[in-house]
């Protein structure tokens, strides 16, 4: 085989009769095309999926391989699954999102692989970990939006997650996964400590991620390696009900069943502070963390919000009319239903608002730092105030001038608010 021959035809030989990613989800209705918030990217017309460069760089990605990547989609001429969408290339082949990301993965691959032996092996180490956590993030991004019916998809996630498997053997932490069950099916997680390869195992305090729709649980090291660790504080990840290695559940009303099950059983991981969980809250997963902090509150020690969706687009049928169509794609996915109308979504999405639960109608008896974005239309401030505690409140207000200072300022400020807490 030529040395030369693109890897990513290695691994998937070019194929075309996979369905493209946007065709997967049937739902009848109309098309709007209103940003939900400045944190969720450019929604362009002329993309299916939400271009969100600034988030892909907070993960860690290369912006200027983005671009290239994003260049390679938007040149081509191959067939189209729907011809106004430049990333709905049919079948794995140029051009087609999954084969050019994970291409661009695949390129990192090698570079990790020729991590040579040195005098400094620190130095060499390093730049291993890197080259494998970059081409774990570019193949978890190869198969965003992450639809379980999505097959090419699945098999970059696979990818995505091997190779973060080599960046933990190649990090400075003691990172270790663990499995729960959680209704007699098998949940992955990942512990995250801050604790140096070397060092004597101990149990410490812990963010417990609580991520959005659009995220798997390996897109968040980042996070963890530059404002967690330093603070003495892990990080314990896990994939959103219907996504990643949580594939297995549809989202329900009962958003938190996989969380809420894995606090039961947390004190089986001695290297966990079990007096010491702090929830993160992401988009979507502000609307877990929040649900827990009313039905768990002794075993969380505050709850950290970022943008929360917890009412307004549950019941705003105008506003979920409006939203770009991949929204609405992605929630019907994750609710495992493959086709639906507009009608039927907003029938099934009522379920999901706090409020209407009847849980927001009391204050929780949990410190909580809410974070909101100035201007984002699905997490506005009063939605924000819906959250009252017994304990204290803080909220910290982002303008949406310079959004990647503010994603910047908003880790920093979680950060801070979590040395407060724990001490």
């Amino acid at each position: 085989m030529a040395a030369n021959k693109n890897l990513s035809e290695q691994l998937f030989k070019p194929k075309f009769d996979y369905p493209e990613t946007s065709s997967l989800i049937q739902r009848s209705g109309s098309f709007g095309y209103q940003a939900g918030s400045v944190l969720d990217g450019e929604n362009r017309h002329n993309w299916y999926r939400i271009i969100n460069r600034l988030a892909w760089y907070w993960r860690g990605l290369p912006l200027l391989d983005v671009e290239d990547v994003l260049s390679r989609i938007a040149a081509s001429t191959r067939k189209h699954s729907h011809e106004q969408w430049l990333d709905t290339v049919i079948g794995y082949q140029a051009g087609n999102w999954i084969y050019e990301f994970l291409a661009q993965a695949v390129i990192w691959q090698q570079k990790a692989e020729k991590c040579q032996p040195s005098n400094d092996e620190s130095l060499v180490k390093t730049d291993c970990h890197k080259a494998w956590l970059t081409a774990s993030l570019f193949a978890s991004l190869a198969s965003y939006p992450y639809y379980r019916n999505d097959e090419l998809a699945n098999q970059a996630q696979m990818f995505a997650n091997r190779y973060y498997r080599e960046a933990i053997n190649h990090c400075e932490y003691q990172i270790k996964e663990f499995d729960f069950m959680v209704d007699n099916k098998t949940v992955k997680t990942i512990l995250h400590t801050p604790l140096k390869i070397n060092d004597t195992p101990k149990a410490c305090p812990v963010v417990f991620l609580c991520a959005g729709l659009s995220n798997l649980q390996i897109d968040f090291y980042s996070f963890f390696s530059q404002y967690l660790a330093p603070l003495g504080v892990g990080l314990l990840t896990v994939d959103t009900p219907s996504i990643g290695f949580s594939r297995q559940f549809n989202l329900s009303q009962n958003t938190s069943i996989i969380h809420q099950s894995i606090l039961e059983q947390i004190k089986t991981v001695p290297l966990i502070d079990y007096d010491n969980i702090i929830l993160f809250g992401h988009r979507f997963g502000g609307n877990i963390a929040t649900r827990l902090a009313y039905l768990m509150p002794n075993k969380i020690r505050g709850v950290i919000n970022v943008a929360p969706i917890l009412h307004q687009l549950f019941t705003d049928y105008q506003m979920q009319i409006t939203l770009p169509p991949i929204y609405r794609d992605i929630i019907a996915s994750r609710l495992g239903l493959n086709n639906i109308s507009d009608q039927q979504l907003m029938a099934e999405l009522k379920f999901f608002s706090l409020k209407e639960q009847g849980l927001l109608a009391r204050p929780c008896s949990v410190p909580i730092l809410n974070i909101h974005y100035e201007g984002d239309v699905m997490s506005s401030l009063d939605e924000i105030k819906l959250i009252t505690s017994s304990k204290k409140v803080s909220l910290v207000q982002l303008k949406a001038l310079s959004l990647k200072e503010s994603l910047k300022q908003s880790s920093a400020q979680s950060a801070k608010w979590i040395e407060a807490l724990i001490q």
